[in-house]
């Protein structure tokens, strides 16, 4: 028997818990929901500071730039929340379906936003993009 599932007050998790995964699903769910949030009040800074720059369109495109950098990234969120759990090599293909996913919805979305939005700061779509995918990075080595 071991040390955690004799003394579960001590170390704060059952085995059964454990084994269940649903203290590890919740701490995914949690990590990924303080990374899209972080993302999205970047998102929120950059589109407000675009707006007193440069008025409304700098505002649209700075938000269009978030979105291009917060949506790919909650979908493969979403795509391992789905099924945490697996053998090693069925964990490692949805790392790779969600990276593809990832990037085929980022390319879509620049490709969209280049061909409909016909008032585009491009600066503004860009930057605030980057600044969404720095926080996606620090967001990972603060959170997980």
């Amino acid at each position: 028997m071991a040390a955690s599932a004799a003394f579960p007050f001590l170390f704060g998790v059952s085995r059964d818990l454990l084994r269940t995964g649903s203290l590890v699903t919740r701490s995914l769910r949690t990590t990924i929901g303080k990374l899209i949030g972080l993302q999205v009040l970047v998102t929120t800074v950059a589109s407000l500071v675009a707006f007193l720059a440069g008025g409304v369109a700098a505002a649209k495109s700075a938000a269009l730039g978030g979105a291009i950098g917060v949506i790919p990234g909650a979908a493969y969120g979403i795509l391992l929340i789905k099924k945490p759990f697996g053998t090693p090599r069925s964990v490692l293909q949805r790392q790779y379906l969600g990276e593809f996913c990832k990037l085929a919805l980022t390319l879509l979305m620049f490709g969209a936003t280049f061909v409909w939005v016909k008032e585009l700061w491009v600066l503004s779509l860009f930057a605030t993009y980057i600044l969404t995918l720095a926080a996606y990075w620090a967001a990972l080595l603060l959170f997980a």
